[in-house]
């Protein structure tokens, strides 16, 4: 018997998956229901992936994101950690059931872009209340769960870089309603498209701001065939509103004041101050790299090695003894001086695959929609290449969330997309 059409697996599945970016900001803890529901579901579904077209492109993404996994695991072993350690790259194991479920039923592309123009719109009116209402410094703060439950769980740089995407994925699908000739449409994406990224702003989450020329300039490339003149004109516009506005909130240019001056003490021998302690602590991982090249000196034996850098005054001894047992404020070095070259090729691993095969597919087909997706996917992993510069994305839930369930859902509908053509 046929099910009702808002009964059909896909439909359902497709919800599911457009719920993440409507919920990731939405709350606090938005970014964990999601992905818990569509983890069951994979699980209750599992009988069916012998059904999965294992495809080259399929087994690269499942081989380099079960390596990621196993090489925090094999650093574990090998120093004799606390299993605790894997606890964070464990999600990037777990999304694994959902990319096959995905390929068995993949999102409605349709669902799919409009769940990214309403979580957009959402980050963006979130960002709004929290710096006009709520009074706080900062979008996404910490200090947000003491006003309501609800509001535990932001951190202004994770939250800010997801905003930040959000919004950059919703200028990718104005785009391509702009090539449908979607008036309406495009109006609507790119008003999500300006919020995502201007909560991003507002967080003063000034490492996600980092790759944002680099991703304007990959989709305009991407898609110089049909963006006219005055295409340009109004997105100068657009632009030029936006910064304007930026120009005219305190916090935001407080934020780039504080980068002038915090580089300006930083020459000047006072190394304490936001940009300071990151700059110590990435001398700290590359001499903790020079002295375990291979395989990383492990998180005790990194720690070991902070205290010795600072007793030989290599590094700042105050900003050690507070963040001693901190991460690298640097995904690439983290990994690099934890697990060593072994560590970093398996982390480059995650975002090269997967770039790679977005890039292949979007030059591959002729349909818009599906350059649009594959635009999406090349646009996710650019930016989250540009958060590891200045943050250690994974070293947090949210970050490994984010990301690895991002790339599943957009890999999924890329190369199912791609199968179906074909």
């Amino acid at each position: 018997m046929n099910l009702p059409r808002f009964l059909n697996r896909e439909i359902i599945i497709s919800l599911l998956v457009a719920s993440f970016p409507i919920l990731c900001l939405a709350y606090g803890k938005g970014y964990n229901l999601p992905p818990i529901l569509l983890l069951v579901a994979a699980l209750g579904f599992c009988w069916q992936f012998n059904k999965v077209n294992y495809t080259t492109q399929v087994k690269w993404l499942l081989s380099s994101f079960g390596i990621y996994f196993l090489t925090y695991l094999a650093s574990t072993l090998y120093y004799g950690g606390s299993f605790s350690e894997i606890d964070m790259p464990s999600r990037i194991v777990l999304v694994l059931p959902i990319f096959l479920l995905l390929l068995l039923y993949p999102p409605k592309a349709n669902i799919l872009t409009s769940g990214f123009i309403i979580g957009s719109i959402i980050a963006g009116v979130v960002a709004i209340v929290h710096i006009y209402d709520f009074k706080i410094g900062r979008a996404f703060s910490d200090g947000l769960k003491s006003i309501h439950p609800s509001l535990k769980g932001y951190m202004p740089i994770q939250s800010g870089n997801m905003a930040m995407t959000l919004g950059l994925i919703s200028l990718t699908i104005s785009i391509y309603y702009l090539d449908q000739k979607s008036s309406w449409k495009f109006t609507l994406s790119l008003i999500a498209a300006f919020l995502g990224i201007y909560a991003s702003f507002l967080s003063g989450s000034r490492g996600g701001w980092v790759f944002l020329p680099i991703a304007i300039v990959y989709l305009a490339f991407s898609n110089r065939q049909f963006i006219s003149k005055k295409v340009v004109v109004f997105t100068i516009f657009i632009l030029s509103i936006g910064l304007l506005s930026l120009s005219q909130n305190q916090e935001v240019t407080k934020r780039i004041d504080s980068a002038t001056y915090d580089l300006t003490q930083y020459q000047a021998g006072n190394e304490y101050t936001s940009l300071g302690i990151r700059l110590e602590l990435w001398k700290s991982a590359i001499y903790t790299t020079e002295q375990h090249p291979i395989i990383g000196a492990g998180y005790q034996g990194r720690e070991t090695l902070r205290e010795k850098w600072a007793h030989e005054d290599l590094v700042n001894a105050q900003v050690i003894k507070n963040y001693l047992d901190s991460h690298s404020h640097n995904q690439f070095l983290e990994d690099l001086s934890v697990r060593g070259i072994i560590g970093l090729a398996a982390l480059l691993a995650i975002f090269i695959i997967p770039l790679s095969i977005f890039i292949k597919n979007h030059r591959i087909t002729s349909s818009p929609q599906q350059k649009m997706i594959n635009q999406c996917g090349a646009i996710s992993v650019i930016m989250m290449i540009g958060y590891c510069l200045s943050q250690a994305m994974f070293r947090h839930n949210s970050g490994m969330i984010f990301y690895s369930l991002m790339t599943v859902i957009l890999l999924a509908t890329s190369i199912s997309m791609r199968e179906k053509q074909s």
